[in-house]
């Protein structure tokens, strides 16, 4: 997706439900590791912690995108004047 097609508003609503994505994802995990979840040693254990992992990792990207985005528009390229 280009984030340039999207509003100000839309970039901030993916942002906003990214992030709570991302921390939603953190609780997930955290249960899981506690003494409430699967054993330690469990291999359904890592191969969830494994997935979540990665989709942490694509979701903090793509809010690495998003912030650029705004950040191009909050301040563009200035043009140079000939002299």
């Amino acid at each position: 997706m280009s984030y340039s097609q999207l509003s100000d508003e839309q970039v901030l609503e993916v942002l906003a439900k990214s992030h709570e994505a991302i921390v939603n994802i953190l609780r997930y995990q955290s249960f899981l590791t506690s003494g409430a979840g699967l054993p330690k040693n469990d291999a359904a254990l890592n191969q969830l912690i494994g997935a979540n992992t990665k989709w942490l990792e694509k979701t903090r990207a793509e809010i690495k995108a998003l912030e650029g985005e705004l950040s191009r528009r909050e301040n563009p390229p200035m043009k140079r004047r000939r002299v």
